[in-house]
């Protein structure tokens, strides 16, 4: 995925028919890694007070994921944001609020799959092990934050 143009409020990518394959799959894995919700409070006596709190946070946050989702996807059905390239590849047309958008599911995807691969410090050189189990949550993980560079790029005008 390579920056074109950039204007304040538009910023127009080139995707080769191999990144235009592997957003739509990393995208679509997306409901593969749902973030683990943490409790409003650590408390037990307090927690119980808390329930229908922490019920309606997580139905909220759920809500918001599925309307990003919904937003991404309309965005990328729409063949006026996302064209076909002769003589292959595509071009990506992202609004500022439809960059923040897919940046914000990505990174949904992303933290999901690290929770998903028992969220390793890879500052500390932590490393999840590989096997069958995980190899698909490791890559969904690799590849979004490939996506994400792109898009903060992008965003706060660095050419690559």
């Amino acid at each position: 995925m390579k920056l074109l143009s950039r204007d304040p409020d538009r910023l127009v990518f080139r995707l080769t028919k191999r990144d235009h394959e592997a957003l739509l799959t990393v995208l679509r894995l997306g409901p593969l890694f749902p973030r683990q919700g943490k409790p409003i409070s650590r408390d037990a006596a307090g927690l119980e007070k808390l329930r229908a709190a922490q019920e309606d946070l997580d139905a909220a946050l759920a809500e918001h994921r599925r309307s990003r989702v919904a937003e991404v996807e309309a965005l990328i059905a729409d063949p006026a944001r996302c064209a076909p390239l002769k003589p292959s590849g595509w071009k990506l047309t992202l609004s500022t609020a439809g960059s923040e958008a897919l940046l914000q599911l990505l990174n949904e995807i992303r933290v999901g799959a690290w929770e998903k691969l028992g969220a390793p410090d890879f500052g500390a050189n932590e490393r999840p092990k590989i096997d069958e189990e995980n190899l698909l949550g490791l890559w969904a993980f690799q590849l979004s934050e490939v996506f994400q560079g792109v898009l903060l790029d992008a965003l706060v005008g660095e050419d690559g």
